[in-house]
């Protein structure tokens, strides 16, 4: 279910989330209504309401760090891709630096890696992988760098500084991966069960029209925060994905650049 509803156009999934968790806590509140007041516990309803606050205020707690956890996951995700895309960047310039001749092919070979992220990482990243030719143009490019001879001290510096970009790049590709890789959290399940409790703990309220509406819209908004979070999980598929925009910023700026 959770799949089906990532998989869909964004304001779609979203929608179907939240019809999803109204339809499912009104349910819950009412046969839980109906149990209470068939009841024959006469102090039932003073208990449940303590409940209701305790439970109330643990599925806030829970929602609120969950969606802060997955924000930040998200920027580290961000973050990492620009650092990414600025190694690639400082490659390029220091193997121009190092000599324009001699390292055409091998910033051509780069420029082709950078647009292989774009065209194979990315859509290979939505099923939890990575890009086949995108890892082929690395190993190629790497061995590429490697065999260069540095005949000058400041070319041998250069290189030191190719190889520690190098590095950056494959740091930073595999946070991506680790990112891709990831499933819906698990306490998602926690804070979804403590919903549920906590609109069983609304049985102790009989339903009239202006509580079924504002349960109604306390369910709309709950289960908006628990799409976002589960969309947020996961970077590269879904509706709500992180674009290669750095990447494609890269492949203008330097597509014509080797001379």
């Amino acid at each position: 279910m959770i799949e089906f509803i990532l998989s869909l156009p964004r304001l779609i999934g979203c929608g179907l989330a939240m019809v999803s968790t109204t339809v499912l806590g009104l349910v819950v509140y009412l046969v839980s209504y109906k149990l209470i007041e068939n009841s024959k516990e006469v102090n039932l309803k003073d208990p449940v309401n303590a409940l209701f606050r305790l439970v109330g205020i643990l599925v806030s707690l829970m929602l609120s760090l969950s969606f802060g956890e997955v924000i930040a996951g998200w920027h580290v995700v961000k973050n990492a891709i620009d650092r990414e895309a600025t190694a690639i960047s400082d490659t390029y310039t220091n193997l121009k630096y190092f000599d324009v001749d001699s390292t055409r092919e091998i910033r051509a070979i780069l420029i082709e890696y950078t647009q292989a992220v774009i065209d194979d990482d990315w859509p290979a990243m939505a099923r939890d992988q990575l890009g086949q030719r995108t890892t082929a143009l690395r190993r190629q490019f790497t061995e590429k760098v490697l065999e260069l001879k540095p005949t000058s001290s400041v070319q041998k510096q250069i290189w030191n500084h190719l190889l520690t970009d190098i590095d950056t790049m494959s740091d930073y590709r595999l946070i991506r991966l680790n990112h891709a890789m990831a499933h819906p959290p698990v306490y998602v399940l926690v804070i979804i069960f403590g919903f549920l409790v906590s609109m069983a703990c609304f049985g102790a309220y009989q339903p009239n029209s202006p509580l079924i509406a504002l349960t109604s819209l306390c369910t709309l908004f709950i289960g908006m925060v628990l799409y976002l979070i589960l969309a947020m999980s996961d970077p590269f598929q879904g509706a709500i994905i992180i674009d290669p925009t750095p990447f494609e910023y890269l492949i203008e700026a330097a597509e014509f650049g080797v001379r």
